[in-house]
């Protein structure tokens, strides 16, 4: 009792310095202003909201919709607590998910959203309306969203930003490719005069430190013109819960012979015997070096956004940023005991460290007027740039021996993006009832995308053996730690460009029912042509009840990411120095095993809602199913000696292992989006509006492709697609999230309580064990066994992870019309994610160690609230 009072008030103590204050000095709303807002998990107090995505025909109330869409105002964003514009959409929108990676490189800074279940290549991100460029890393980690490049949420100050849209809905007949699970529109805020934030927060272990401050100034130009410009700075600093790292460091010694030192979680020095007698020095190593959580980083950005009537039928607009995140990744470290050490460098080990700068730049610019010959017109034209560049310090290239520099450039990837349309909208009147709309539209669009080689030092074979200890004169592992470098030979530039053509037409028919129907063609210069097509509707069966619902095809052109992105790393085999290999689609060596040029994936979309809007109650319940054909993987990696001398038979010396991108799996999405939000007066004691939001979804594969008949030729029987990468695709974002929110006001307070619950979540954690590895694993834990080969013994183990409740808590009080001083507290209740599976002293005497370092990293990766909060464990 006396231990959970403690945390209780070290979480208090972290509530109260968990401060946001914001100044808005003289701001005003300009005529034009964002829609009015709304928030499906954390209501505002505004019943009607108006949005702009998901129709070519203006701004319509939420309700009016035909295919379901979230609009949440950049204060209810505010309320959650998060720090990011990603988490604060995962709590404010239920079937938007996201995982905290970790030692992921770049992409800790880009966690991998997900909508629907599907993953986040299926997402299309739209800014004022127009396509955002994605970053230029592809994530090859083995985390969610491996093979798949991400937005890079990061780039968009939060001052910046009026609301945020999500469509819920496939809408490629409408925006083009990526829009398959929904689409992300990000309305930027065009309210005049001076707004000034701050924020500071701080987990209850008093680490994860976050200060966060933002400035803009709305100017009013020419005759209903604005320019309202937002500069931002954050400074985030890393979270740790990892565990003391009990292994064995150091060489034992054996009599007069050195040992290497053993290698699992706690065994050494802690659960089982070390390999030979213990160094000295293990006595006062520093255990408590790893870190594990979130990383730290800089984050500045700049965005402007303006518009500027030049007469009664033209109006000039532009907008665009710059942003710059520099962070720092932990990886694992490197123990002293280890080949991978060059003990005259580090002769207590080491922990590498990558650095990541990412860069993003874009510029939009248009006219759009009311009257061209009839026709409501937009000209734009839009550039974006992502350039990200990665630096590996703390570390060494073992094959350069001590002279191996320490700090080197890895290399980086750049990806650009220029994107030209021309929309025409009409209204056509008809003999009888409303008019009949017709959209058109144009749009040419131009892709680059590049890897950076990185200094050879981060690549390259120094020649040098290993200098000491048991295993010296023998060959040194090759590249820099922890991540070897990008190589010129996997430097395999790609550009493509496409054009598309589309059409929208939309009527009421006899006052209650709404038709819409939206076409689309597109041709890539890669792959060839797509066409599309999306039909929605909405009936009003009383005043206060509709249905709705929309049947549609979709399709998600490959990211030139996927097709050009080739890693080398290396090992060694039999002494012999061999390269493991993510190969590019474009590489010569790609046919040779199998792999073919990516095609796009191709959905069909098909859902059916009721909405109920009447007084204070308003509700709306969607199911869904997204059928998606030719999903892009990662295969699994192939390895074997025969591969390895048929390559070198065909030129291509030195492989011994190959994965490459494939369009291998078929699935279908089955799902239902509910919705609820009651307003209810109180009188004097205010107004209590209660939210309540929740998305059920559920995968299934109808087609997993085999083994490629290239590579079975050699004997390999290994899936194209492994169990890893299924679970990761089907299992590893939670099945259901249900939010309850409860948002009080009266007078200048206000109060906002939201509770969500995050569904169970599932990875393979281990593979290939015997029954008693088993055995002795598996106590405690959730799992579900699978053969790990046809008729086998042995066992892959499925862990599942429970569901959990998380609770945050924000107040507000309004100090003047300008001042507003807010507190809140993130997880209240201070929850962690369920264990991995780890190593045990009887797992240990079976011969089998747990998942790969989950005895320091106790959490998964594939968390859905992350780890960041909490007491002493």
């Amino acid at each position: 009792m006396i231990h959970q009072l403690r945390r209780r008030q070290r979480l208090l103590a972290a509530a109260s310095s968990g401060v946001l204050a914001a100044i808005a000095l003289g701001a005003t709303d300009h005529a034009a202003a964002q829609p009015a807002s709304n928030n499906t998990a954390a209501a505002s107090s505004v019943v009607e909201e108006v949005v702009v995505t998901g129709s070519r025909f203006g701004p319509r109330v939420v309700t009016d919709s035909p295919t379901p869409i979230d609009s949440i105002s950049s204060q209810d964003l505010a309320k959650t607590g998060a720090s990011d514009l990603q988490g604060q959409i995962k709590v404010t929108v239920p079937s938007f998910s996201t995982p905290r990676p970790a030692a992921a490189g770049a992409n800790d800074f880009l966690t991998p959203p997900t909508l629907r279940g599907l993953s986040t290549g299926q997402i299309l991100m739209l800014v004022n309306g127009k396509r955002r460029h994605t970053n230029a890393e592809l994530n090859s980690n083995n985390q969610i969203g491996r093979g798949d490049v991400a937005y890079d949420f990061n780039a968009i100050p939060a001052a910046a930003i009026g609301s945020v849209e999500v469509l819920r809905d496939g809408a490629a007949a409408q925006y083009g490719s990526d829009a398959i699970a929904g689409v992300l529109n990000v309305q930027l805020d065009k309210s005049l005069g001076f707004l000034a934030r701050g924020r500071y927060g701080v987990t209850s272990e008093g680490d994860g430190q976050d200060v966060q401050l933002s400035v803009a100034q709305g100017f009013a130009i020419g005759d209903g013109g604005f320019v309202r410009v937002t500069g931002a700075y954050q400074d985030h600093q890393h979270t740790n819960r990892a565990r003391p790292d009990t292994r064995q460091q150091y060489f034992g010694s054996n009599g007069a012979t050195q040992v290497l030192p053993s290698g699992n979680y706690g065994s050494g020095v802690g659960l089982t015997p070390a390999n030979g007698v213990l160094a000295p020095r293990e006595a006062s190593f520093n255990r408590n070096d790893w870190l594990y959580g979130e990383p730290d980083y800089e984050n500045s950005s700049v965005f402007l956004n303006a518009e500027l009537p030049l007469n009664d039928r033209a109006t000039a607009y532009a907008f665009g940023g710059y942003n710059q995140l520099n962070g720092i990744s932990y990886n694992f470290i490197r123990r002293a005991g280890q080949d991978e050490t060059v003990r005259a460098i580090y002769p207590n080990g080491f922990r590498p460290e990558q650095h990541s700068r990412l860069e993003n730049a874009s510029l939009a610019a248009g006219l759009k007027g009311a009257d061209l010959a009839g026709f409501g017109w937009d000209l734009s034209t839009s550039y974006g740039a992502s350039i990200d560049r990665l630096r590996v310090t703390n570390s060494e290239n073992a094959s350069f021996g001590a002279t191996s520099p320490t700090s080197v450039l890895r290399g980086g990837a750049r990806f650009r993006q220029w994107t030209t349309n021309l929309d025409l909208t009409r209204e056509f009147a008809m003999s009888s009832g409303s008019p009949l709309k017709v959209a058109l539209g144009l749009e040419y669009r131009k892709e680059w995308y590049e890897l950076r080689a990185g200094e050879p030092a981060s690549y390259a074979n120094g020649g040098v053996p290993i200098l000491d200890g048991p295993n010296a004169g023998k060959p040194a592992p090759v590249g820099i730690q922890s991540a070897v470098g990008v190589s010129p030979s996997d430097v395999i530039p790609g550009e493509r460009d496409s054009k598309a053509i589309y059409a929208e037409l939309e009527k009421d028919l006899g006052g209650r029912l709404q038709v819409s129907v939206a076409a689309r063609h597109e041709a890539y210069s890669d792959f060839g042509d797509t066409t599309n097509y999306k039909l929605a509707g909405r009936f009003e069966l009383t005043d206060s009840l509709a249905v709705r619902g929309s049947v549609g095809t979709g399709f998600r052109a490959p990211a030139l990411a996927q097709s050009f992105y080739s890693q080398s790393d290396f090992l060694f085999v039999s002494g012999q120095l061999l390269k493991t290999r993510i190969i590019s689609v474009n590489d010569p060596v790609a046919p040779l095993i199998g792999a073919t040029p990516l095609k796009p994936e191709k959905a069909k979309n098909l859902s059916f809602g009721l909405v109920f809007d009447q007084g204070p109650l308003s509700a709306t319940l969607d199911v869904y199913r997204i059928e998606l054909k030719d999903r892009i993987v990662i295969s699994s990696n192939f390895q074997s000696t025969a591969l390895t001398t048929f390559l070198a038979a065909k030129g291509f010396s030195g492989i011994a292992a190959a994965s490459y991108l494939t369009n291998a799996v078929d699935t279908t999405t089955e799902g239902l989006d509910i919705s609820a939000r009651y307003r209810h007066e109180l009188g004097e004691a205010g107004t209590l509006t209660t939210t309540f939001a929740a998305n059920f979804n559920r995968t299934r594969f109808d087609r997993i492709a085999g083994t490629p008949p290239a590579i079975a030729a050699l004997g390999i029987t290994a899936p194209l697609v492994d169990l890893t990468q299924q679970v990761r695709l089907a299992q590893s974002t939670p099945k259901d999230k249900e939010t309850l929110n409860l948002a009080w006001t009266r007078g200048k307070w206000s109060v906002n309580l939201t509770n969500t619950r995050y569904g169970e979540v599932a990875q393979v954690s281990l593979t290939g064990r015997t029954p008693a590895q088993v055995a002795a694993l598996i106590p405690g834990y959730s799992v579900k066994l699978v053969p790990s080969a046809p008729g086998s013994a042995n066992s892959d183990i499925i862990q599942t992870f429970r569901a959990d409740i998380i609770t945050d808590l924000d107040a507000a009080y309004e100090v003047t019309d300008h001042v507003t001083l807010a507190t809140g507290v993130a997880n209240l209740f201070d929850k962690y994610p369920e264990h991995q599976i780890a190593s045990t002293a009887a797992s240990v005497a079976a011969g089998a160690n747990g998942a790969d370092n989950a005895g320091i990293f106790p959490f998964a990766y594939i968390a859905p609230y992350g780890s960041a909060a909490g007491s002493s464990m």
